[in-house]
């Protein structure tokens, strides 16, 4: 995907204008909302914040743990050092069949690059609440900042001005987290494009929206003209979540939208804000209020994590420029069980059309390798009716 020129926009359909923000998670009113920080009690923890699924706090008495496990906390991650704690807190915990996990320092020099990276690990399948502690949520709002940042796609300020009102106040704590990200940052932008300049077209502020649907929407287009049985394969259930990525003009995202109902969601991810400005307006027309249009970046599709039922891949992956990375991002947001849906062309010497043999950069065997290779495994190939030039794959998340 393409330079990462705009930072996180969504559109939260059934709303009058285009909203600029963070990507949200579908909640039970239906309205996308973006996850904010809540000061909520937990027994008697001073300076507890929540984020979603996320307590942030600083330390918990061994008569708060009833309180943790009330609030269906059953993973709490330790950042204090061997003798900080007075009393055993791994085996209260153990006893309350809560998980603990230590990722220690105290120091300058004990705060390095791991850390900030097993946090990231730690925080990044969150299937039940999370308690992160210190002594006084300090450290805790040090190293939740360049998972704010680089794992759910907040502003660096803005991040800085959360992770502060958490409880950080450290120099040391605060310059090396932002130090982190910028590595981290700079080397995502190191990595060379398996495609470059495949969606610089995507990109264009002047897209012409209008000639993609004629280009997309028509029956001569395969998936268009089997869209239906595409759908029914998809085995996508009332309530679910699904995720169209690229979703382009809205095609299936006006199908998932109908399938999954009024309790279930849609996110329809797109790299052009042209495609997304569109899919608004479409999507207001009919009236629907289930679906949440996600502006991704050449690495990543900002997805939360584990908010995915189905993921929809249709002739897209080949636009994929740095498809390790953004496959990864995808198995990050499927839940548990979750599937993926992959369409695309066939790349085959001599019976190939040339121009498919130019644009698609591999076959679907490389593809293939390329997917199960960041956790999936291919379940299904199912056989389309109508399809000549693609193919269709079921993976699951391993």
């Amino acid at each position: 995907m393409a330079t990462r020129f705009v930072a996180f926009l969504f559109l939260a359909i059934g709303l009058s204008t285009v909203a600029f923000g963070q990507v949200t998670k579908p909640v039970q009113n239906r309205k996308s909302e973006t996850p904010k920080l809540e000061t909520p009690k937990l027994g008697s923890i001073k300076n507890v914040h929540k984020c979603d699924s996320l307590f942030l706090a600083g330390q918990f008495t061994e008569d708060d743990i009833a309180k943790l496990k009330e609030a269906n906390i059953r993973k709490v991650i330790t950042l204090r050092t061997e003798g900080e704690v007075s009393w055993n807190e791994a085996l209260a915990l153990k006893k309350a069949g809560i998980e603990l996990i230590k990722i220690p320092f105290r120091k300058p020099e004990s705060l390095t690059d791991e850390v900030f990276s097993k946090v990231r690990e730690a925080l990044a399948d969150q299937k039940n609440p999370v308690l992160m502690h210190c002594g006084s949520a300090n450290r805790v709002g040090g190293v939740w900042l360049p998972y704010r940042v680089l794992d759910e796609g907040v502003e660096l300020e803005q991040a800085v001005k959360e992770a502060r009102e958490v409880g950080l106040r450290t120099e040391f704590i605060e310059a090396k987290a932002i130090e982190y990200i910028k590595r981290q940052q700079a080397k995502r932008k190191a990595k060379s494009s398996v495609k470059p300049g495949i969606n610089k077209s995507f990109l264009d502020p002047e897209l012409d929206v209008e000639q993609f649907v004629k280009r997309f929407e028509i029956e001569s287009r395969e998936v268009y003209a089997s869209r239906h049985r595409i759908l029914l394969d998809c085995e996508i259930k009332e309530g679910d979540v699904v995720a169209d990525i690229g979703a382009g003009t809205g095609l299936f995202t006006q199908l998932f939208s109908a399938q999954v109902g009024d309790t279930g969601w849609v996110y329809a991810v797109d790299i052009a804000p042209r495609f997304l400005k569109h899919l608004y307006a479409e999507a207001a027309k009919k009236k629907r209020k289930n679906i949440t249009g996600v502006l991704c970046n050449e690495n990543s599709t900002n997805l939360p994590a584990n908010s995915v039922d189905v993921a929809f891949i249709c002739d897209t992956y080949h636009h994929f420029e740095f498809p390790a990375e953004t496959m990864a991002s995808i198995h990050r947001a499927l839940k548990k069980n979750g599937h993926l849906i992959m369409i695309d062309f066939n790349r085959i010497e001599g019976l190939t059309r040339e121009w498919l043999m130019d644009h698609v950069r591999a076959n679907k065997e490389t593809f293939r390798s390329e997917i199960e290779a960041v956790g999936f495994k291919l379940e299904t190939e199912k056989k389309i009716d109508g399809f000549k030039e693609n193919y269709f794959l079921k993976f699951i998340k391993k």
